[in-house]
């Protein structure tokens, strides 16, 4: 964090100083729970907050008068009449010191893998803001934005959203000058009246982004097709397959470790390889070219250096497992979108070889949960996965579906314990079989990948 002057801040704060000086420098906020207590810290107070007695230095921000005594003389006191806006009227001020591009980042599928791989390019020559991994909530991402300091070349912000307005209230505080909509599929519907609701969420960071900004696109996604692209007046960049792609690419194929794919931009051909299995990871790898681009690093630069990006963990991550069999480890998290390419890869990968597709329970989808469940079915039987195991109530939708289309029932298993599903897979695997296991990080799977783990 950048040091402010208490004297600075007072304005912004609209409060009455009630003790202590307002030559305090601050160097540290305090907001949440999950936030640092140290020396200079500028606390935002709330009842029942515990806080140390025993620093030297502390600032305490707060709506009730009585605090005073409360806290010992060396803690200066602040009044102001609602503390949460304060704390906003804070971060906007904060926010508005530093001139620099902030890069935001949603879509149902992508947007952590993307970030990072923004960030892996970056961070060569850049000093960078990010979130850390997929945690993208509103108060994570304030944290985040409270570590820009001045040394700080650029952020990349991932915008998650679980209902209407999210997007608009990260963009709040953050001001993105760079947007990206990796995909828009299904995801948290459970939050919105139905999927348009959700796509009109997904639209709004057409709003988000500064018009003078740059907002990139897939050009080959159904969804983002349908949005309103007049409520923009910056710059629309698109990445895909499709012809009219700004940066296209073609000849995806499957390489040891990773994809190689070809690129074409702006009359030049380049050939890349991003480590990670599935399409889907090149079309993460081109968003993250394009908007590095933005900031300046050459595509040829930028192909080069994701060459060495390491993949996130739990996201189609490959393992021994039981038997000699290889594992396919994507439980960091679900939605129907990633569950499509997780099979995709599946089927890619074990060719000439015995397929097992073990999934999970897909949370938060609301009166749309058993077509989406069925939907999975579908993909089980179009890639003509060998084996299906289900785990809990939902995911059985899929094998329901999975065997109308003819799967053989034999082949299929609901599974209701952990044991059961160890027992089987011992039974069934072998060094020519690969597993994939796709399920939620909203259940814990530690456990059951340690059992099924080589």
């Amino acid at each position: 964090m950048k040091n402010s002057s208490l004297m600075k801040l007072m304005p912004v704060l609209n409060g009455a100083l009630l003790r202590g000086k307002a030559d305090f420098i601050v160097d540290h906020v305090y907001h949440k729970k999950q936030d640092k207590f140290t020396n200079n810290t500028l606390v935002f107070y709330r009842k029942n907050m515990k806080i140390p007695l025993n620093l030297k230095s502390c600032v305490i921000v707060t709506s009730n008068k009585k605090a005073i005594d409360q806290f010992p003389t060396t803690y200066t006191i602040v009044y102001v009449k609602k503390v949460w806006l304060a704390y906003r009227r804070f971060i906007t001020y904060y926010r508005q010191q530093f001139d620099l591009p902030v890069i935001g980042v949603t879509g149902t599928c992508g947007k952590t893998t993307t970030k990072e791989m923004i960030a892996h390019i970056l961070s060569f020559k850049m000093n960078i803001v990010k979130t850390v991994l997929s945690q993208n909530g509103l108060s994570n991402n304030i944290k985040y934005l409270l570590q820009i300091n001045d040394r700080t070349d650029a952020a990349i912000i991932e915008m998650g959203v679980s209902s209407t307005g999210h997007i608009s209230q990260t963009a709040r505080y953050f001001k993105p000058t760079i947007g990206i909509i990796t995909t828009i599929g299904t995801d948290h519907l459970q939050g919105f009246t139905d999927h348009d609701a959700y796509l009109k969420e997904k639209e709004s960071m057409l709003l988000a982004v500064n018009k003078k900004g740059t907002i990139i696109l897939n050009a080959d996604d159904e969804n983002t097709k349908k949005l309103n692209k007049r409520k923009f007046k910056g710059t629309f960049i698109y990445i895909g397959e499709a012809e009219h792609s700004d940066f296209q690419f073609v000849n995806v194929r499957y390489h040891e470790n990773g994809m190689r794919f070809v690129l074409r931009y702006r009359g030049q051909v380049y050939f890349g390889f991003v480590p990670g299995f599935g399409k889907h990871n090149v079309y993460n790898a081109i968003f993250a070219i394009a908007a590095a681009n933005l900031l300046g690093i050459s595509v040829g630069t930028a192909i080069k250096r994701l060459e060495t990006f390491k993949p996130v963990k739990r996201h189609l991550q490959l393992h021994s497992g039981i038997n000699g069999s290889t594992i396919i480890d994507d439980t960091w998290n679900t939605n129907p979108t990633s569950i499509q390419a997780g099979i995709e890869v599946l089927a890619e990968l074990s060719k000439g070889k015995k397929s097992i597709a073990i999934l999970g329970d897909i949370e938060e989808l609301g009166q749309y949960s058993i077509t989406e469940h069925q939907k999975i079915g579908e993909t089980v039987w179009k890639y003509k996965i060998d084996y299906l195991m289900t785990i809990g109530d939902k995911a059985r939708e899929i094998a329901v579906k999975a065997k109308e289309l003819g799967m053989n029932s034999s082949n299929i298993f609901p599974i209701v314990s952990n044991a059961q599903l160890v027992k089987l897979l011992k039974k069934l695997a072998n060094k020519n079989t690969m597993i994939l296991v796709k399920t939620s990080m909203r259940k814990s799977y530690r456990d059951l990948m340690l059992k099924i783990k080589g």
